[in-house]
């Protein structure tokens, strides 16, 4: 009767801290909402009032009516289809080459040592500088913007799947040595799922890297995209469609954002 009575507490308790929880996250959510709504009211009462210029900064509204107008004519979403395959094609291609190749240096101390210094010299190229080489060599199409993606990602999942590889604990490792495991069944076993939640966080830093590499190369050359959409707008001093387009940005952010942290959920469910 006694542990069941306990039993019973605990879990009262357990539902009483979720309870807490949830509704903190509830107000959260309702401050950071309110403070926007409240934020967005005072520029559009300022831009209405002339006490905020319309022609540098817009208005709420005029970047409502921009993006409501692109929507009907369909090119808003064109532009999020260009810019969302570049992003992803190349956030999956630097992501996973970059933790595979920063997983396997951990096979190697000589090769990691050996390639260091080239690494970190490569990955400290600013991608706006390699983007016009990388047009030249891969065209004007999607394949050059890609790349450019793929590059501004790639160092940073390496760096950060090499690092975790490093930080496995070592105990096991050793147990893993003691039970005669080779060194593949280690790096398979033991160093890969260890290092998994070093590989995701990787993933998420290249986030940002992912969209600013496929706007920078749509500012080099292209026909369409939000990058493309927002250089028109500031070409053509039109700044509700320049602000339009960072609108966009940061809602294409916010999904991958999402997405990444279900990814996050499956590979790092043993966490649980």
């Amino acid at each position: 009767m006694q542990n069941t009575a306990a039993v019973a507490a605990s879990g009262k308790r357990m539902s009483a801290m979720k309870m807490k929880k949830l509704e903190g996250n509830v107000k959260l959510r309702i401050a950071q909402i309110g403070f926007l709504a409240v934020l967005l009211l005072l520029w559009e009462v300022g831009a209405r009032m002339g006490w905020i210029s319309t022609f540098l900064f817009a208005s709420p509204g005029k970047i409502c009516d921009t993006l409501s107008n692109r929507i009907a004519s369909g090119e808003l979403f064109h532009d999020i289809w260009v810019t969302g395959k570049e992003t992803v094609l190349g956030f999956l291609f630097g992501s996973l080459l970059g933790s595979f190749l920063g997983l396997l240096l951990w096979c190697s101390e000589f090769v990691a040592k050996f390639s260091k210094p080239y690494v970190a010299a490569i990955g400290s190229i600013p991608v706006m500088v390699l983007s016009p080489l990388v047009i030249i060599w891969f065209g004007t199409g999607i394949a050059s913007k890609v790349a450019i993606v793929t590059f501004s990602c790639i160092f940073v999942s390496l760096s950060s799947a090499y690092e975790g590889a490093m930080q496995v604990d070592p105990d096991l490792l050793n147990l893993m040595r003691s039970f005669g495991a080779s060194k593949f069944q280690i790096f398979c076993k033991v160093v890969v799922p260890s290092s998994m939640t070093w590989v995701v966080s990787g993933f998420k830093m290249n986030i940002g890297f992912a969209i600013v590499g496929a706007i920078v190369g749509e500012y080099i050359s292209s026909d369409a995209g939000i990058g493309h959409m927002i250089l028109m707008g500031s070409n053509s001093f039109h700044i509700h469609v320049t602000l339009a387009g960072l609108v966009t940005t940061m809602v294409f952010v916010f999904v991958l954002n999402i997405a990444v942290g279900a990814l996050e959920k499956v590979l790092l469910r043993w966490k649980r």
